[in-house]
């Protein structure tokens, strides 16, 4: 089965997103509804393409650039899921031909293959919430082409342009997805231990990180939103409180088989093969990614294990080494199957199970423009994006300017441009913004303690 790609061949690629679009193809035929995190950025593109401003008007802390890819696919597709899959197809085999090509050309395996990209979309694969066109999968992107300028680095190609382009790309993906600001430390450990840069060079690579976010700085500066981008993504994006959407133990459950396989694959690895002193440094590099993923999980602000995507270099990596190293041959007919299929069919099990914990119950009303003073993307399933919460702690902490002149117009504006046919209040906030603008209380009239429902004139 795997030996076919065990051959030195770009065009195994082809076959390998065939098999990635078959796959995703089986596993979503298992699954019926839309997830919540999903919901959630298709949500946040369609409300920034109606010209709203993110952080000011639009309460989340996603990253800016992410938002920015979320608005720019909602204007080109709508609210589609099928576009968001398929981009994210995209990029998985994009970054699984980009990892295979870091391992050639530093020739971190005795012979050169294509196993390292086919395992890597296998476990992409096998990670919860593998459909979506998430900010961790984008920001991944960045982190591969970052491993790439460290391990050139590393192997003696001393270029300024290494490190600001490293820099640069950890900068990237920090902007896309906060926690992954957590590489630039990675990958600065990396070039200390193991080369010889002078601190100019050094100092490269942080001017490279600190130009992405000071250039993003600079825009909402010139907007005048620079409060809400160093409040709502800097400040509580790594202080908010996390929410646990799945425990650990249920991420252990739904990952229990890629964890088996692995310390199967380490053992084997470690105990049989024998590596130069730069394979040795490439692999002890992806370690050091493996543990800043493990940093990103605990840093993440919903515990969901899409954080288990920045472990996925590691775990191809040492399923490549694994399967090269397989001598006898019964193993060899027998366990590619068992791997594949395993991974693959564990994580359908375990979503199976975990379903109504991830998929967004769908709350029906009549009215067609409901905005929603929550966190609660059931209401917006078949419905229009009317609401600017789509984090709950950052919904009630932009809604306390109401009490200040400048952040209660922008608020006013955002419902005058909104026009809600019904607002649900869940966070308790609407008596506090009729009393501010009593000629908004004059539109609406109160159906219980938490609706309110637009007058028809």
């Amino acid at each position: 089965m795997l030996r076919f790609f065990r051959i030195n061949d770009p065009y195994r690629l082809v076959f390998i997103f065939l098999i990635l679009v078959v796959i995703r193809v089986v596993q979503s035929s298992f699954i019926e509804g839309q997830f919540i995190l999903e919901l959630k950025w298709l949500l946040l593109g369609e409300w920034l393409d109606k010209g709203f401003k993110m952080y000011r008007e639009a309460y989340d802390y996603t990253g800016p650039l992410a938002a920015m890819i979320y608005k720019f696919m909602d204007s080109l597709f709508g609210r589609s899921p099928f576009a968001h899959h398929v981009f994210s197809s995209l990029l998985i085999i994009f970054q699984a031909g980009l990892f295979n090509r870091i391992l050639l050309r530093n020739k971190a395996f005795e012979e050169n293959n294509y196993l390292p990209a086919f395992f890597y979309v296998i476990v992409a694969l096998s990670i919860p919430d593998f459909m979506s066109l998430s900010p961790q999968l984008i920001s991944m992107t960045f982190i591969l082409k970052a491993l790439s300028s460290v391990l050139r680095r590393i192997d003696n190609q001393a270029t300024d342009e290494l490190f600001l382009n490293s820099g640069l790309y950890v900068g990237t993906a920090a902007m896309i997805y906060l926690p992954a600001a957590i590489f630039f430390f990675v990958f600065l450990f990396s070039l200390i231990v193991f080369s010889s840069a002078i601190i100019r060079r050094h100092l490269l690579y942080f001017f490279g990180f600190t130009l992405v976010i000071g250039l993003c700085a600079v825009y909402f500066l010139w907007r005048g939103d620079i409060y809400y981008f160093t409040e709502f993504f800097l400040r509580q994006g790594l202080l908010i409180e996390a929410e646990q959407l799945l425990s650990v133990w249920e991420i252990v459950h739904i990952a229990g088989f890629i964890i088996a396989v692995f310390l199967i694959a380490v053992i084997k690895a470690l105990s049989s093969s024998r590596l130069t002193n730069f394979q040795q440094r490439v692999q002890q590099v992806i370690w050091f990614m493996f543990l800043g993923g493990i940093v990103c999980f605990f840093l993440a602000n919903k515990k969901t294990g899409l954080e288990l995507l920045y472990m996925t270099p590691l775990l191809a990596y040492f399923l490549s080494h694994y399967f090269m190293l397989i001598k006898r041959r019964l193993f060899k007919i027998f366990m590619p199957g068992i791997v594949v299929f395993g991974l693959i069919g564990f994580n359908i099990y375990g979503y199976v199970n975990l379903l109504d914990r991830l998929l967004v119950p769908e709350i029906v009303v009549v009215e067609e423009r409901v905005l929603v003073l929550d966190e609660n993307f059931g209401y917006y399933l078949n419905k229009e994006a009317c609401s600017p919460c789509f984090s709950k702690p950052l919904c009630s902490l932009a809604f306390d300017g109401l009490d200040y002149y400048e952040a209660s117009a922008t608020i006013y504006k955002m419902f005058d441009h909104a026009k809600p046919d019904l607002i649900i209040d869940e966070i308790g906030i609407a008596q506090r913004l009729f009393f501010r603008f009593p000629l908004l209380e004059e539109q609406y009239l109160r159906r219980d303690s938490k609706t309110y429902v637009r007058i028809n004139n």
